[in-house]
């Protein structure tokens, strides 16, 4: 037989396909409610609704057939899927596409084969609704019609499903945030906050006039109480920002292309070009574009701040192989130390260095690109020499 060739969007068809998690689930009947009639009105033996996946076509539902899937390579739903219309094939056993298919010289023994392929609202087809007969025939106008409707609902179904299993991800990722973020505000609430603003309050009293503190040396230590306590209070606000805007990440994945985001990037961290950040060949992605928006706002400020060298550079390379691309973001910092690297993405780890403003991080941005990137389904690693700078290298799945 002559195996359908890939349809030109194949890989975001797939990726739409996948999305809609339906593949593999269970029998339903209010899909085998739908081949059944349409096997009554087509009055044939057998009607699937089949998905047409990588290399198989596997059936949500099959009336009249006992498998769940064949061989993409002997599909004829994956003919249809190229079609906007009704696909027909009047009598496979004399058509050179089928004639020699084992699914026409055999078991099933299909003679006459009409799909009505199932396109989702961004124009996707997934697969089909399909009547089968071991006999040639034609369907009326009225039959064509039904099979049209039903392939119709068919897809509201699917859309349905897709979305209660997202209002369920949502829900569970939003209790789970909530929960988190609550227990935390209680902690920094009670048992941070009130006893250090009263601290700060306490030192603004002692550098007041009243108290007359003339010692040069007591001066300084009160100045360092405040200095102190302002950091801690930085600490505190900076990680309730970080619980706060990880509940706010939609988690609706979208296609992208990843030099939009980067291209921000440098737009708010090097607005007068002083820096020189070499960005990589432009990909599209598919996953949480919010997500990569704070991931590379974090790594390129980090890259920007820890560098002692009179000209920044970063260099961002991808690499795309086996399923899964590698982003780069390598620097000529000031690098880290090897017994260190381990560590920094630990919550409050602070390395012992000012930045090139003088100033030391909070020891919490680090750790929040490893969750953001856990989240969206990657892995962070990183390689760093002193002197020499640092990369970091962030996988995900194609």
């Amino acid at each position: 037989m002559i195996e359908a060739k890939l349809p030109l969007n194949e890989a975001r068809r797939l990726r739409i396909l996948e999305e809609y998690q339906i593949l593999d689930t269970e029998q339903e009947n209010d899909y085998d409610d739908i081949t059944q009639l349409a096997s009554e009105i087509c009055d044939t033996p057998i009607s699937l609704i089949s998905l047409v996946d990588n290399s198989r076509q596997w059936f949500k539902s099959a009336h009249g057939l006992s498998v769940r899937e064949t061989p993409r390579t002997m599909s004829f739903c994956a003919h249809a899927i190229h079609n906007d219309a009704i696909f027909v094939v009047e009598d496979a056993r004399i058509d050179e596409r089928f004639h020699d298919s084992p699914l026409v010289t055999s078991d099933p023994n299909i003679v006459f084969y009409a799909g009505i392929p199932l396109i989702d609202k961004q124009g996707y087809a997934l697969g089909t609704l399909c009547v089968i007969d071991n006999k040639t025939k034609r369907l009326n106008l009225f039959q064509e019609k039904a099979l049209k409707i039903l392939a119709h609902q068919v897809l509201n179904l699917i859309e349905f499903k897709k979305a209660n299993y997202k209002l369920i991800v949502k829900n569970n990722l939003l209790k789970e945030s909530y929960h988190e973020l609550e227990s935390f505000a209680n902690i920094v609430s009670y048992d941070l906050k009130s006893p250090l603003n009263n601290i700060l309050g306490l030192a603004d009293l002692l550098k007041g006039e009243q108290c007359q503190i003339k010692n040069r040396e007591a001066k300084l230590y009160v100045n360092l109480i405040t200095e102190s306590s302002e950091k801690l209070k930085d600490y505190i606000d900076a990680t309730l920002r970080i619980y706060k805007s990880g509940t706010l990440i939609s988690d609706e994945k979208e296609f992208f292309h990843l030099n939009t985001v980067l291209k921000r990037c440098n737009q708010l961290l090097n607005p007068q070009n002083e820096y020189e950040i070499n960005l990589p060949n432009n990909i599209e992605i598919f996953n949480y574009k919010g997500i990569f928006d704070q991931i590379f706002l974090n790594l390129l400020s980090n890259a920007i701040k820890y560098n002692d060298k009179p000209k920044v550079v970063i260099d961002m390379t991808v690499l795309t192989e086996d399923n899964y691309y590698t982003i780069l973001v390598k620097d000529n910092g000031i690098g880290i130390e090897e017994d260190q690297l381990e560590n920094i993405f630990g919550m409050f780890v602070i390395l012992d260095k000012l930045d090139r403003f003088n100033n030391k991080g909070t020891g919490i941005g680090l750790s929040t690109v490893k969750s953001l990137i856990e989240r969206a389904d990657g892995k962070i690693t990183v390689e760093s020499k002193v002197g020499h700078g640092t990369a970091f290298i962030l996988r995900f799945k194609a």
